[in-house]
Formats: C-alpha cells, sequence, structure tokens
C-alpha cells in the first residue's frame, strides 16, 4: 500500500521531530495492511524491520513447552514492536499477530539503528521502553510461576472488569474475550478457562449475559485472584 502523509506523526517516538525528518522517514518505510488475525512476523524468523502501527493493535505472543501460548503485550496506533531484532541483528524471540484490521509502517533495522545514531532522543525513548519491557516481563514471569492456573484467570477478570455505567455500583466486562485469548493472558488452556468461569458462575460470583460478564461479587473474585497456591 501507499505511504499515508504524516502517519508518523501518531507514533509517540517520533513525537519530538520536525516535520522534514518525518517526512524522510516516511518515504523510507514500507506499508502494510493488516486484517484481524493476520500475522505480521513469526518466531524465530530472520526480519529485522521495526513496525509502526498507524492504525489498530497488534498482539505479542509466545509459545510454551506445552504448545499454549502466552500472550506478552497488546501493541496499540500510536506505539512500535520489533526493535530488539533490529538492535542485536538476531531472529525474533516471539510472533506477533493484529487484532483487529491494522495498518503498520516498517522500517529495515539498518535505517532503524541509524535513526537512534542521528536523533538521541530518540535512542533515549527506545532504552527506557526496553526498561519497561523488561519490568513488565520479570511481573509476568512473577505471575505465571506463583499463581495458579484458576488464580491467573481470576486475575484476568478483575482487570477487564469495568463499572456498568447504568449501575456505577456493579461491575461487569461487557465485551467479554472468547476463552482462547483469556488463556492467552493467563498461560493456561481455554478448557481451563471454562471450568474457572464455571466454577465462578456456581457460586453466584459471575453471571453470564450475552455478549458479556456480570460480576456479582468483586470483592470474592478479587480475593480468590489473591490468594496464595
Amino acid at each position: 500500500m501507499d505511504a499515508i502523509d504524516g502517519a508518523l506523526s501518531r507514533v509517540s517516538l517520533f513525537a519530538d521531530l520536525p516535520a522534514a525528518a518525518l517526512a524522510e522517514i516516511e518515504g523510507r518505510c514500507a506499508w502494510h495492511r493488516f486484517a484481524s488475525g493476520d500475522q505480521v512476523f513469526d518466531k524465530e524468523s530472520d526480519t529485522l524491520d521495526v513496525y509502526f502501527v498507524i492504525d489498530g493493535a497488534v498482539r505479542i505472543l509466545n509459545a510454551t513447552g506445552d504448545d499454549r501460548e502466552v500472550a506478552l503485550a497488546d501493541v496499540l496506533a500510536g506505539n512500535y514492536f520489533g526493535e530488539l531484532a533490529a538492535i542485536d541483528g538476531m531472529r525474533r524471540s516471539a510472533r506477533v499477530i493484529a487484532t483487529r484490521e491494522s495498518v503498520l509502517a516498517s522500517l529495515d533495522g539498518a535505517s532503524f539503528l541509524d535513526l537512534m545514531r542521528r536523533y538521541p532522543e530518540i535512542a533515549m525513548k527506545v532504552l527506557s521502553r526496553l526498561t519497561r519491557i523488561v519490568r513488565n516481563l520479570d511481573s509476568r514471569v512473577t505471575q505465571l510461576t506463583s499463581q495458579t492456573e484458576a488464580q491467573r484467570i481470576w486475575c484476568e477478570l478483575v482487570r477487564l472488569a469495568e463499572p456498568d455505567v447504568a449501575r456505577p455500583e456493579c461491575w461487569h466486562i461487557p465485551d467479554m474475550p472468547n476463552h482462547r485469548e483469556i488463556a492467552a493472558w493467563a498461560g493456561t488452556s481455554r478448557e481451563q478457562v471454562a471450568q474457572a468461569i464455571g466454577e465462578l458462575a456456581r457460586d453466584g460470583i459471575v453471571r453470564r449475559k450475552t455478549m458479556g460478564l456480570v460480576i456479582c461479587d468483586l470483592d470474592r473474585l478479587r480475593m480468590m485472584a489473591r490468594l496464595t497456591a
């Protein structure tokens, strides 16, 4: 697809660059459109491009030893991914798929490194992002190793819950993700997700409602998620 004029100005990494520099970078980018579910690149692929999310969103996934996939991060419009391979020249460490229809721009690894050398402010932003990635992964590893599968599923439900606009004292998940998505974030299987949610429903803690889930007892759900294994 053709370049979108001014699109890179929506990317936080380039927020402080002058218009002329942005135009130069845009001219060096390749442009892509992905449908929901399309793979951007696979783990162990040898591509070095860095991707900028202009519109839509992608999910970074990694496989476990038992053929399950664990969701590591969602990258939304205005952000970027793929810089690790560009920096160290090694194969991809994770798989990336689009979670909705998305428009991405990509810059080859050598050009991305050149940008970091030319613009120290970009290099500092990349370093700051890498630091956040390490911290977030430390938290994910702790969660995956210290909680049971059911606890991780309950934690995910707590994370997704939001106040009901019609009844602010009540909480719900208006657009409930499918079991596969929850399993990816919880590092478990779809069967375990169905079992854990079924247990909550039998105990009256949650109640299914059309495409969503009503949280009948948020305090108890939070307590169950915090229980030690």
